[in-house]
């Protein structure tokens, strides 16, 4: 069990890294890892726990970035709004705290859901798996219906469609593999478009409450159920990411400032923990850390006890660390030179993507971006970019042969 929680505090340690690190997910450690896993001497377990670690404690840290930088994850891009209005409020330590507080309650209520998702979750998959082609088009409709205006509702389904039509010719081409193709379509859709347009600003410096007591409410309980809830959903439905449902969540329920940055950090979290679930009772993995870890691992039940141990464990050590690195980042924010720091993430993807994939890679990578620009400059969420997984998914469950 010493060895369990060394390589946990390991994988913390990882998380932590890519959710600092503007523009690196932790899809892309997942990769490399799966990629260096036969020349460690590790069983499939360790490795396991340690992808675990960091998957969760990367839905911890990576609000930090959202937060003080202005450089969100596909994840956290949806809480770029109300974290600036609470920075520049001098508010940014509530933003840590309901950030912690929300993943904290994600993963509550996720251990809660766990016994009945574990005896239901294969049974509806079972029984809705017709269906779920209709649930995936109308979650599409409603996120473009949602846009305010029509030209924005035609930018949208722009979006949606030529980020699907990358997603059908990565997957049509076979030059890499499912997982390989995934890593440099990402990296230009979510990273480095974010960071070419995030490199005209500068970073300001805004005095900051240093002592802020939170006050839970019962909307913050309220909405961290629910954002785990949704994380169940994002963890089962094929291609849904976590910034979809909760931008559908919240035009349904709607809610204050905190309560959905709880939400939205709880979605993040209980994802985490549902992907592993999804992995054990459908066999069907629905994240790219969950991905890795079925290449390399047969779910067991024991194996997935542990795992979820595991990320118990790392939601407080990564508690702690969200909290302590968020309060010196207040310090810091403003002094940081802010174009440098992307800069030397923009080239850290770069090579990641070239040792990975190649120059094929970069070159898909450079698309990506281009079609990753486009709702950023039009103004639409750029959560339609995921229409790069929705669209062939769809058209599979449709009887498309891509």
């Amino acid at each position: 069990m010493l060895d369990i929680l060394l390589l946990a505090v390991l994988g913390c340690f990882l998380g932590a890294i890519t959710g600092l690190t503007p523009g690196l997910h932790v899809n892309t450690v997942a990769v490399m890892g799966l990629c260096v896993f036969p020349s460690f001497s590790i069983n499939p377990l360790q490795f396991a726990v340690v992808m675990t670690a960091m998957a969760v404690t990367h839905t911890f840290l990576d609000f930090i970035p959202a937060i003080f930088l202005g450089v969100p994850e596909e994840e956290t891009a949806l809480s770029i709004l109300p974290t600036h209005q609470l920075l520049l409020q001098g508010n940014a330590l509530e933003a840590i705290k309901l950030t912690a507080l929300g993943s904290l309650l994600g993963l509550f209520f996720a251990l809660l859901l766990l016994a009945p998702t574990l005896i239901l979750v294969p049974i509806i998959y079972e029984r809705l798996r017709g269906f779920i082609v209709y649930l995936l088009i109308l979650a599409v409709f409603l996120l473009i219906l949602r846009e305010k205006s029509k030209k924005n509702k035609l930018w949208a389904l722009t979006v949606f469609l030529i980020s699907g039509y990358l997603g059908i010719v990565m997957f049509d081409l076979k030059m890499l593999s499912s997982t390989q193709a995934l890593f440099p379509v990402f990296v230009g859709l979510f990273g480095l478009s974010n960071l070419l347009f995030s490199l005209r600003f500068e970073s300001a410096r805004i005095p900051q409450e240093q002592f802020i007591s939170l006050k839970i409410k019962p909307g913050h309980i309220y909405s961290g159920f629910w954002g785990a809830l949704a994380g169940l959903f994002v963890g089962v439905l094929p291609a849904m990411s976590p910034s979809q449902l909760g931008i559908l969540m919240y035009s349904i329920i709607g809610s204050d400032i905190g309560s959905f940055l709880v939400s939205i950090s709880a979605i993040n979290t209980s994802d985490a923990i549902f992907s592993l679930v999804s992995l054990y009772t459908i066999n069907n993995p629905r994240s790219g850390v969950a991905t890795m870890i079925g290449k390399v691992l047969d779910l067991n039940f024991n194996n997935l006890m542990l795992l979820i141990g595991a990320a118990a464990f790392s939601a407080v050590f990564a508690t702690i660390l969200h909290i302590e690195i968020g309060k010196r980042a207040m310090n810091w924010v403003g002094r940081i030179n802010y174009k440098k720091l992307s800069t030397g993430s923009l080239l850290l993807v770069l090579a990641l993507v070239y040792l990975i994939t190649g120059w094929f890679g970069i070159l898909v990578a450079l698309l990506a971006t281009c079609i990753g620009l486009l709702p950023i400059l039009s103004g639409v969420s750029r959560t339609h970019c995921m229409g790069v997984l929705l669209l062939p998914t769809i058209l599979y469950f449709l009887g498309f042969n891509l």
